[in-house]
């Protein structure tokens, strides 16, 4: 399959009425063609190792599939987390759509903590949007580490709308595990937005019991 044979795929298959859905959810300039992650994540599998089908001939920024599967096929054709992290920093500012920067943990391999870190201290001060969110992402893969609470000083205030959404996504996900930590550091919190939005997220989560929410609760 070549690049322009999975575009026309991708146009044969589109479902307006989802597209429409997707471009409302996806916060980006792109074109959605109307095709559902499951079948993205199939053509990704099935055309992992196809020589015809090479990511130099795909035309970014213009559908959210195409570049979707972009994304994921050069992730998944990386044989080592470095390669893998390394391709992220040069090139997750061109992911920009959340539906493409949340999906890609879930091509790459396992992250050693220390490796995330380094990643992190590099990325989440970047000037671009779609990297610093990829930060707080990866991390969500990261919230049992007892190490992942070095991370709190460094979450910043006043972020973008999407950059503070995968902060308030994090700092949930590490309240599963330490949640003495994530209260100390909302207790503190000047960015009121990000406070009461992990407090919602927390308070939204199955995962939480009555006592723990109610005691973030307090916070608002």
């Amino acid at each position: 399959m070549t690049y322009k044979d999975l575009e026309k795929y991708l146009l044969s298959i589109a479902d307006q009425k989802f597209a429409n859905f997707s471009k409302s959810l996806s916060n980006s300039d792109y074109i959605s063609i109307g095709v559902k992650n499951p079948v993205l994540r199939d053509i990704i599998k099935q055309n992992k190792n196809d020589v015809y089908l090479k990511t130099e001939d795909f035309e970014l920024g213009k559908y959210l599939e195409t570049d979707f599967i972009y994304f994921g096929l050069s992730i998944s054709r990386m044989s080592t987390v470095d390669d893998q992290l390394a391709f992220l920093l040069q090139n997750a500012k061109n992911a920009k759509s959340w539906a493409i920067t949340d999906c890609l943990p879930s091509f790459m391999k396992k992250v050693p903590f220390d490796k995330f870190y380094d990643f992190f201290l590099k990325a989440y001060l970047s000037k671009d949007t779609y990297l610093r969110r990829m930060a707080y992402v990866l991390g969500l893969k990261q919230y049992r580490d007892p190490k992942i609470t070095r991370i709190l000083p460094l979450f910043c205030e006043n972020e973008e709308y999407i950059v503070m959404m995968s902060e308030a996504w994090l700092l949930s996900g590490i309240a599963l595990t330490y949640e003495d930590e994530v209260y100390s550091f909302l207790l503190k919190c000047k960015d009121l937005t990000l406070k009461r939005k992990t407090i919602s997220k927390i308070n939204e989560s199955l995962r939480f019991s009555e006592t723990s929410k109610n005691k973030f609760k307090s916070l608002r």
